[in-house]
């Protein structure tokens, strides 16, 4: 299984539509709504991407024959996009998959590659990851490069608003990595100075209004625009990997370091609202109708990680009892 507490790939924090009432605080699954989640079961000799809808088991993407990773999912007109990849003996291909078929392979495997993000608008498939020390977004399967390769760099979320793309993520600066934005491919905000190792891992766009999520040496921040609007106090290792934004209200979902446990958290207006787990990761947040979903993992046995979701602070379903949980998407029925 992978080295959950060393990967860097975020999943993004998935734009939700507009949604129906439902009783808040339930930890039942409202009906008006589908849950889409992917991640892997590391159950088997290799990882295998999955896609889950609702609690259950909707398809594999790989065949378990070599290592595959399932990073973020999309869902519009009840197709369901995967970002994600797959190894081909040598290197990591970046890879989109809709419903349970492979779409296209974004690189050829000459270099380590992965697809960290996928967002979806008028029939565009936007894609953000890396092939090897270049950070890419990808519009379909035309590729821009992000960085120039000099130095490692990554895209880990994209969040398309209007005729604007916003992609986030690092660059490192031969000493540490820097937090970026990039707006339609070319750089627009460096959040911070390079004087910590930093980077950002999620973004959510509220009108003109950018939301980036992400870390500054061991303290977890959100961004609005370039101003930091959330920040955690540095008497602990706090990593931010989602942002969702609901009016005035930012929600974060994360994980904060405390000795030799890893706790899982989500964080409401700068003051904690859940702990979900010890030894576990908050990686995806989306808010509906007053109700918190996160995915992620939980360590329970204190060697492998089980695939989670959680709302309200409880859990509502464990997915794999040996894998992650690294995306979640909730669609209105219609």
């Amino acid at each position: 299984m992978r080295k959950i507490f060393l990967m860097v790939a975020a999943a993004a924090a998935m734009l939700a539509t507009s949604f129906t009432a439902c009783k808040p605080n339930s930890t039942q699954t409202p009906n008006d709504i589908d849950i889409y989640v992917v991640g892997n079961d590391d159950s088997g000799a290799e990882d295998v991407a999955k896609v889950w809808k609702n609690g259950k088991e909707l398809y594999n993407l790989t065949d378990g024959s070599k290592f595959a990773a399932a990073n973020s999912v999309f869902v519009v007109g009840g197709d369901v996009y995967t970002a994600g990849c797959e190894d081909n003996g040598k290197n990591k291909i970046a890879k989109v998959w809709k419903n349970d078929k492979e779409l296209y392979a974004l690189t050829d495997g000459s270099d380590y590659a992965g697809a960290n993000s996928v967002f979806v608008a008028e029939d565009k498939v936007y894609t953000v990851g890396n092939d090897g020390n270049v950070a890419k977004l990808w519009k379909n399967k035309s590729a821009t490069n992000l960085t120039k390769g000099s130095y490692r760099a990554n895209a880990f979320s994209v969040f398309v608003a209007g005729s604007n793309v916003y992609t986030v993520g690092c660059e490192d600066n031969g000493i540490n990595t820097i937090a970026k934005v990039w707006k339609n491919g070319k750089e627009h905000l460096a959040l911070t100075d390079g004087s910590n190792s930093a980077q950002a891992n999620s973004v959510f766009v509220v009108g003109e209004d950018v939301y980036t999520a992400g870390y500054d040496g061991k303290v977890a921040k959100v961004w609005k625009n370039n101003k930091v609007v959330f920040k955690t106090s540095g008497s602990n290792s706090v990593f931010a990997y989602s942002v969702y934004v609901v009016g005035q209200d930012i929600y974060v979902a994360g994980v904060e370091v405390e000795g030799l446990n890893w706790v899982a958290k989500v964080w409401k207006n700068n003051k904690e609202l859940y702990k979900l787990a010890d030894n576990g990761i908050a990686k995806s947040i989306v808010v509906h109708n007053g109700d918190v979903y996160v995915a992620g993992g939980h360590q329970s046995d204190g060697t492998n990680f089980a695939a989670k979701v959680w709302k309200n602070g409880k859990e509502l379903y464990s997915l794999a009892n040996i894998g992650f949980a690294w995306s979640i998407f909730i669609v209105e029925k219609k």
